[in-house]
């Protein structure tokens, strides 16, 4: 009997040691970046551009490509692990929109559980950034967060607006307005770095009449030839619905503009957005990014509630089994006991013989 009580002993503690370990060990762990990481984003939506070829053919009539579609399906994939370092492949595959908004590719070093920025592991080349670069972390919090904007290569900051019930889930709503010089390369490769001044007075004709006139004073000498330079800023908001409990963007949607701008006697001369681009989550980006976020809470249900808890139920049954056990054997001992004083007591004494 001895040895069913130190099984149920034993029993109970490999419960409680193995609760413990999957609420305190493979739970946190869960939560943080995984080496199988494959997360892939699917987008649409249009651009308006416009068209080099137009340009240096002279149509001016034609510059602007306008509402042009386009899809776009952006994949995160863990290609790297190094200790608490997750190193990110971040590639969007574009299709559409006469092939202007390139096919942006960034390599990130991160946090495995914040998902802030880290420092690159020796030998990997990662682009520097400030802010959250691939979204959120597991269990955000109602809180700004940094944000990088890849158009113009700073920090800006996503807002937290809002708590909402948004496609089934349970969302934080996000806001990001980023705004300044246009540095992304791939967008800048599309655009020209310089026009002839015959280019900007056709593209004066679609601006207000005011600005028509402002322009043609602030034009280079030298006939219709003349190379006038140019520079970008690029403008954008974007609202994200962020899962409260996976930190999945399960909907997004951004507009961009990028503004070409002169240099002239009097400064910085904004003229024509040359670039506006409209993008949203797909219906299949949506439904692909709320199933994941279902799939993350079943986990956690699982893992962090209902596997330690039966555990820690079974633990307490075993434990009560050895103490039952242990009274029941007890409770033996003590019979056994009194019974063999009892012939004892029947024996006549030398005195009654």
């Amino acid at each position: 009997m001895r040895k069913s009580v130190l099984a149920f002993a034993a029993g109970a503690v490999v419960c409680a040691a193995v609760a413990g370990v999957i609420r305190f060990k493979l739970v946190p762990d869960a939560e943080r970046v995984q080496s199988d990481q494959n997360t892939v984003t699917r987008y649409a939506g249009t651009a308006t551009y416009l068209d080099q070829r137009a340009v240096a053919g002279g149509d001016l009539a034609h510059a602007f490509v306008k509402g042009s579609p386009f899809t776009a399906v952006e994949t995160v994939k863990a290609i790297g692990m190094h200790g608490n370092v997750a190193v990110l492949s971040d590639v969007t595959a574009i299709n559409g929109a006469g092939g202007v908004l390139g096919n942006p590719t960034s390599t990130w070093a991160v946090d495995r559980k914040t998902l802030m920025p880290a420092t690159a592991p020796a030998g990997v080349t990662a682009d520097a950034h400030q802010g959250l670069a691939v979204g959120f972390a597991f269990a955000p919090g109602k809180h700004d967060y940094p944000w990088w904007d890849g158009a113009t290569a700073t920090q800006a900051t996503a807002k937290y607006v809002r708590s909402e019930s948004h496609v089934g889930r349970s969302t934080y709503v996000f806001t990001v307005d980023a705004s300044g010089a246009l540095k992304d390369p791939g967008t800048l490769a599309q655009l020209p770095p310089a026009v002839p001044v015959s280019v900007l007075k056709g593209l004066a004709a679609t601006m207000a009449p005011d600005m028509q006139g402002a322009l043609a004073a602030l034009l280079p000498p030298g006939g219709d030839s003349v190379m006038v330079p140019l520079s970008y800023t690029s403008a954008t908001k974007t609202t994200m619905w962020v899962d409260q409990l996976s930190g999945t963007t399960v909907d997004a949607d951004a507009h961009q503009t990028v503004t070409a701008q002169m240099t002239s006697k009097l400064g910085t001369v904004p003229l024509t957005a040359v670039l506006d681009v409209d993008t949203k989550m797909s219906s299949q980006g949506i439904a692909d990014a709320v199933r994941q976020s279902k799939d993350d809470e079943s986990k956690l249900l699982w893992q962090g509630t209902v596997a330690p808890a039966a555990l820690v139920v079974l633990a307490l049954a075993l434990v009560v089994g050895a103490v039952m056990t242990g009274r029941r054997r007890a409770g033996a001992d003590g019979s056994a006991g009194s019974g063999s004083g009892t012939p004892e007591s029947l024996e006549p004494s030398a005195a009654e013989e």
